[in-house]
């Protein structure tokens, strides 16, 4: 048995899955197995069962990941205290919208505040950062508030307003109707990214409660891609002017307010709540969360100019 595998198992454990734990650890699935059967093997004893959502522990599973939690965190700990004097590697997950509105300056910010850092900018959706925070494969995230873990402590930056997004011609057809509401929502073929996305269960959670279904037309994952369909007339799309403002296409998209109380989105600073931290990394982490919040507050200031 050895770091690495414990590493594995770990993770395994927590997400439930080894295809999602592969993500995680980017390694490919047969080469996770691989490393878990040899851990069997070693140990005499089967560590997972398969159930209908995934995998769970076995009773020497459970007993293996009591045991691989504190040693993880003992070597972290001792990680941390090596490295105290400097801020080593430090890794911020980011969606891919909010790094390219705002990865380049908070780097370039956060490099000169802290020149010894080993800065890395990690990208994804924010299902994937929590779980990326959760195994320590990075330090801090600013993401759409992600679901509820005692794992990760979430720390809200800004609120941003959605929008229907219809195109010019659309837009003119509309606007005779008088305002947006929220149950017009599921009148309108809506593009919208797959699930797990922020933004889309923002909006179905809301037609949720007023129990209307939402008329979800096209998945597409590339938000660039939603701005054009849109602009062609296509359909419809339920996002921020922060993605709006990403395409090349965005005169062509007219953003419709949607009549009180209208629809938000919440962008946060989230962190583990295990492990620790060397001093450096504290301060990192604290910074991370006052520039990312003032490179979007500047980000919407210039939309509204």
């Amino acid at each position: 048995m050895d770091i690495k595998q414990l590493r594995y198992f770990a993770t395994i454990a927590q997400v439930g899955s080894f295809s999602r734990a592969a993500t995680v650890l980017r390694v490919t699935q047969p080469s996770l197995s691989k490393q878990i059967s040899l851990l069997e093997e070693a140990l005499g004893r089967r560590l997972f069962v398969r159930n209908g959502r995934g995998v769970s522990p076995t009773e020497a599973g459970l007993r293996l990941q009591r045991h691989a939690r504190r040693i993880l965190d003992q070597l972290a700990e001792a990680e941390a205290d090596v490295r105290a004097t400097g801020a080593g590697r430090f890794a911020i997950g980011l969606p891919y919208t909010l790094a390219a509105t705002i990865a380049t300056e908070l780097l370039s910010r956060l490099r000169k505040l802290e020149p010894s850092a080993d800065l890395a900018v990690i990208q994804g959706r924010s299902t994937f950062l929590v779980d990326s925070l959760c195994t320590g494969a990075i330090d801090v995230a600013i993401t759409y508030t992600p679901p509820a873990t005692p794992l990760v402590e979430t720390t809200p930056l800004i609120t941003e307003e959605l929008f229907l997004m219809a195109s010019q011609r659309n837009a003119k057809a509309l606007a005779r109707k008088g305002p947006v509401t929220l149950a017009d929502l599921c009148e309108f073929p809506l593009i919208a990214p797959s699930r797990p996305n922020a933004i889309r269960a923002t909006f179905e959670e809301a037609l949720r409660r007023a129990r209307k279904v939402p008329k979800v037309a096209m998945e597409i994952d590339n938000i660039e891609t939603i701005i054009e369909l849109v602009a062609k007339g296509e359909g419809f799309a339920v996002l921020s002017n922060l993605s709006r403002n990403l395409s090349p296409h965005k005169q062509e998209v007219v953003p419709l307010p949607i009549a009180s109380p209208g629809l938000k989105n919440e962008i946060c600073m989230a962190v583990s709540t295990r492990g620790s931290l060397s001093q450096a990394n504290g301060r990192l982490i604290t910074l991370t969360g006052e520039i990312g919040r003032e490179l979007l507050l500047e980000a919407a200031q210039r939309r509204q100019a």
